[in-house]
């Protein structure tokens, strides 16, 4: 994309690619980029497929789930068709659909899908079952059971007649993979006098799947193995699951069932008969033995049973049978209690204790934690005897994840505090929490540095709400910036802006537990109605202003519990 330019690339360099690859003697070319629409350089592409003799084409269908059944998944109609000049010359088509399960994830795949009463193949499976020397017409599916091809060869399909996707490893290490450009610079060497990158002999008798694996693109997939995977890896495993003819079976509800019982019949014999002493430990011996056992069943056979529900039962039945500690464990519940209490003090050990003294500018903060402790961060530090810096950020999640995480991230702040400007302190924010983080959590954060000698402020924002400016008239203004990704996911430019300001403007900081906040109807108290309060509040204290936004919203909330932290942050220049 950097060398190329953004995406869509232009159809010829799709075509110099099946030009290159098919040169360098690649058996099968498989594309998990659906073409649409009609653009310049469609005819040179289509005869450059029609050329190469060995190109999977896609396309992708809209699935009717509220129609579709354990026996097979039905389509509505297409979402995105191919183009028939592609579609003729190819060596065949097919959808390239990926169904998520509940959670996310992508752990299977329906096999074919049924429009208009014709069934269609899913590309790589199609592509795979070519490469076997089969045809799609000797496909025969069993409901719940299997894909029989031909006479000789299965493919196992789970409960709904869906192939489970057998990942081999992480995205980038289980199949050699290339840069795109990279191939057609190699390609294009003799013509332009360059050294090639990669040797075309690699891709011999090679299967080449072309596909998006840029972290932003929309074909990234949640997998079992990784947060992000590429929707052309999955197709990739598909294909190398089928050519090897190792598959992922699961076993069937009845077997689940059967795996059920008899562990809640252990565990209840154990937990009975035993000593107390030794009750949960021989609950641990049980599931660690289970639990070895379904790994041994997956890692060797390829066989999938249930863990979750089994270990889930025997934890359910060792509680009951244990029901007469509750005293003690009321006693540890008073006890985590005061602990929480403590963990609340620490956590406040990290906000500032006392504002700093700067002229011509008066500060106020109020933050109401939704939990004992919250996520919700801000800090005021002074840079010099002529600038101010403000700082306010809300941690996704909730608890003691969020709070420590918010402790690490006001530490990381104070830190840089001072080094560069606003834009250059979450720029190094972010990359010390991408580096040092593995918790899965990331901070919005707005950093403003406010100049009192030139009567001005400069702010970055990461993923935070907008700032509110009341000007001394009452007139309203949103403060943002074009650039500003949360803090803690991945890489990113910070802007930064500047404001000139007037004497009695008021800026409002906030999270979003505030915009955010519900009443018992569901409703949102909203951007909206936090700017209309903004322009009553002209001529308001530092202080005024923060608690006519709590008053606002707890009136508003009503009876409805508080499910987020409400941090307000007032600065009157």
């Amino acid at each position: 994309i950097e060398k190329l330019g953004k995406w869509p690339f232009p159809r010829n360099y799709h075509a110099l690619m099946v030009e290159a690859l098919d040169a360098a003697g690649a058996d099968t070319i498989i594309f998990d980029i659906f073409f649409s629409e009609s653009k310049e350089g469609d005819e040179g592409f289509a005869a450059a497929i029609a050329e190469a003799g060995n190109v999977y084409m896609p396309y992708v269908f809209e699935l009717d789930f509220m129609n579709s059944d354990k026996t097979r998944v039905y389509a509505k109609e297409y979402a995105a068709s191919l183009l028939e000049m592609f579609s003729e010359p190819a060596e065949g088509t097919g959808y390239i659909n990926v169904v998520p399960d509940m959670d996310g994830k992508v752990r299977r795949v329906p096999p074919v899908i049924e429009y208009e009463e014709e069934f269609y193949p899913h590309l790589t499976v199609l592509a795979a079952i070519n490469d076997l020397g089969y045809d799609f017409k000797d496909v025969k599916i069993v409901p719940g059971k299997k894909m029989i091809v031909g006479k000789k060869f299965t493919i196992p399909l789970d409960e709904i007649s869906s192939m489970i996707v057998d990942y081999p490893d992480a995205w980038g290490k289980a199949f050699r993979h290339y840069s795109y450009v990279d191939i057609l610079q190699s390609y294009l060497s003799n013509a332009t006098g360059q050294e090639p990158l990669i040797d075309l002999g690699e891709f011999e008798d090679a299967v080449c799947f072309i596909g998006l694996t840029a972290t932003a693109s929309p074909d990234a997939h949640p997998s079992p193995l990784e947060r992000l995977y590429p929707g052309v890896g999955v197709h990739t495993s598909i294909y190398d699951s089928i050519i090897k003819n190792t598959f992922l079976i699961r076993s069937n509800k009845w077997w689940n069932l059967f795996i059920l019982i008899v562990m809640w019949i252990l565990t209840a014999y154990v937990t009975e008969k035993s000593r107390k002493r030794f009750a949960l430990i021989s609950l641990f011996l049980i599931m660690g033995g289970y639990i070895f056992i379904a790994f041994l069943l997956f890692w060797l056979a390829g066989i999938w049973i249930d863990v979750f529900y089994p270990v889930i039962t025997m934890t359910g039945v060792y509680i009951i049978f244990t029901f007469k500690k509750y005293v003690t464990e009321s006693q540890k519940r008073e006890l985590m209690e005061k602990e929480l209490d403590i963990a609340k003090d620490i956590q406040r050990s990290f906000l500032p204790k006392e504002i700093p003294d700067a002229g011509g500018i008066d500060v106020n903060v109020k933050m109401i934690t939704a939990k004992r402790v919250g996520g919700d961060l801000y800090d005021i530090v002074q840079l010099d005897d002529k600038r101010l810096g403000i700082m306010i950020g809300d941690v996704s999640g909730k608890g003691f994840p969020a709070a420590l995480y918010m402790a690490e991230a006001v530490s990381i702040f104070r830190a840089f505090a001072q080094e560069g400007t606003v834009s250059d302190v979450l720029s190094k924010m972010n990359n010390r929490l991408v580096k040092e983080s593995d918790s899965g959590l990331f901070v919005t954060l707005t950093y403003m540095i406010f100049d009192i000698e030139h009567a001005k402020t400069s702010f970055a924002i990461g993923g935070h709400m907008p700032t509110m400016l009341i000007d001394p008239d009452g007139d309203v203004d949103l403060l943002n910036v074009e650039e500003g990704i949360p803090l803690g996911m991945i890489e990113g430019e910070f802007s930064r802006k500047e404001r000139d300001y007037k004497p009695g403007s008021i800026f409002v900081l906030y999270s979003d537990g505030v915009t955010e906040a519900m009443n018992t109807k569901g409703e949102m108290f909203g951007q909206e109605r936090l700017s209309e309060l903004g322009r009553s509040l002209k001529g308001a204290t530092a202080k005024e202003a923060v608690d006519a936004v709590h008053k606002a919203v707890f009136n508003f909330a009503g009876r409805a519990d508080q499910y987020d932290d409400i941090t307000v942050m007032a600065v009157k220049v």
